[in-house]
């Protein structure tokens, strides 16, 4: 991995001049030359350690096996990190998780295999850690005899902490031929809350028995489940939505928000928000408001997270033909966000991540323009502050620009950020990565 070494931002080898105060000394006599350059060499190291920030970053091993793929970080109760994914088994595929603490990886498990599993690199299954006991999983399963794109979500829950896991079902009900997908799971009372993206209105409409009922749209819904494997009744959270691009749900002192991408009749397909309050879902909210008129999916959702009342958004547009990476900041657990700033726009692919690094500080993560000799793209990160300042982008590390990368992953954990990405096809394999101690100082 390959490190560009900056100083207040230049970086070492440029012909830009610095106005740092540092004379340009002449004639100088061997002593003098030699007491200068360590004069230079020690203010040299101040400048980087002083205004940049400090990276421990480092590859680390993980669980997961040959040929792993679509890696899912999430929270663990009382600290530590849960990363899901996907493997190769028999005939099949098999999910399974890990928890990652101060001293590594300290508990594997599976929830569950089969043969007849959807797998996609945007809309993937997940692991979450509702509390200490109460785990909930899904995968999604192909619909029998459907059309490629006809899958359903297969949902399990476990009250032992992910030991044992229980009978599958679906949070819908319909038993349509159609999209059910791009699930987020989150923690409401005593129990979860599914919000998933359903296209059987969407079917319905253009299938081949079309009556005037169905919308032809694809919804947002959301349902909840208990700890008794109880599922409680389905309901529209947004009834016009983008098809393929996931969702996202954060954690407030006040409950979860939620993110998805929108649409419009006219294919105008902005961001939305809602929030979590006496026991239903708000009305939609745009977030952003680039009226981005688009006429398909462009498979890129949003970014969340909460600390506090502090929410932290990141996403991808391309409204007016200018491709970029936007984040906005909420300080009252998102019943308003402040104007968004850029964080990229030089044409980058988009698929954001974010966390908080502290209470003032958030860092945004994204997948840069792919290069156009290799095809591949950098794993970039930026701070965003609640004083609106921005920190220098941070490029991680080189990965494939194509779908066999997925979505990034990013996390706050016990010691630092957390990283996680599928490695380039055929081979595949999923890479973690530590920077720990980071610190930003503007």
């Amino acid at each position: 991995m390959a490190f560009l070494l900056h100083i207040r931002g230049i970086p070492i080898g440029s012909s830009h001049q610095e106005d740092s105060g540092i004379c340009q000394a002449k004639n100088l006599t061997p002593l003098k030359a030699i007491l200068a350059l360590f004069s230079l060499t020690l203010l040299l190291t101040a400048c980087e350690f002083g205004s940049q920030p400090q990276t421990d970053r480092h590859l680390v091993d993980n669980p997961a096996g040959r040929g792993a793929r679509l890696p899912r970080l999430s929270a663990f109760p009382g600290g530590g990190v849960l990363m899901s994914w996907v493997e190769p088994h028999a005939d099949g595929y098999i999910l399974k998780f890990a928890v990652h603490q101060k001293d590594g990886w300290v508990r594997e498990g599976e929830v569950a295999q089969g043969s007849d599993w959807f797998i996609n690199w945007a809309d993937f299954p997940s692991v979450v850690a509702l509390d200490e006991s109460f785990w909930a999983a899904h995968w999604l399963v192909k619909h029998p005899n459907g059309r490629p794109y006809d899958y359903d979500i297969a949902l399990s829950i476990s009250t032992d902490a992910g030991s044992t896991w229980s009978p599958t079902q679906a949070p819908h009900r319909d038993g349509s031929a159609a999209e059910h997908g791009f699930v987020t799971m989150y923690p409401v009372d005593d129990g979860a809350g599914l919000l998933w993206l359903d296209g059987r209105d969407h079917v319905a409409k253009t299938g081949p028995h079309v009556d005037s009922k169905p919308s032809g749209n694809f919804t947002l819904r959301h349902a909840r489940i208990g700890r008794d494997g109880t599922m409680g009744a389905e309901h529209i959270l947004d009834g016009n939505t983008c098809t393929c691009c996931w969702t996202s749900v954060a954690m407030t002192s006040l409950g979860p928000i939620a993110s998805w991408r929108s649409r419009t009749d006219h294919d105008i397909r902005d961001h939305a928000i809602s929030r979590w309050r006496e026991n239903h879902w708000s009305a939609p909210m745009p977030l952003g408001q680039e009226a981005w008129h688009i006429a398909g999916c462009p498979t890129n959702g949003p970014a969340l997270a909460a600390r506090g009342l502090h929410v932290a958004a990141a996403w991808f547009t391309a409204a007016e033909d200018r491709p970029r990476i936007r984040a906005a900041i909420s300080l009252d657990g998102g019943q308003h966000f402040e104007p968004p700033v850029e964080i990229d726009e030089n044409d980058p692919i988009g698929r954001t991540g974010v966390a908080w690094l502290d209470e003032r500080t958030a860092v945004i993560s994204w997948m840069t323009t792919p290069q156009d000799d290799t095809g591949r793209a950098t794993l970039a990160l930026r701070t965003f502050s609640l004083d609106h300042t921005l920190g220098p982008v941070q490029k991680i590390t080189d990965m494939s620009g194509g779908r066999d990368s997925g979505v990034p992953q990013l996390i706050k954990g016990e010691s630092g950020l957390l990283l996680a990405w599928t490695a380039a096809a055929p081979d595949y394999g999923i890479q973690t990565m530590w920077m720990n101690a980071m610190e930003y100082n503007h």
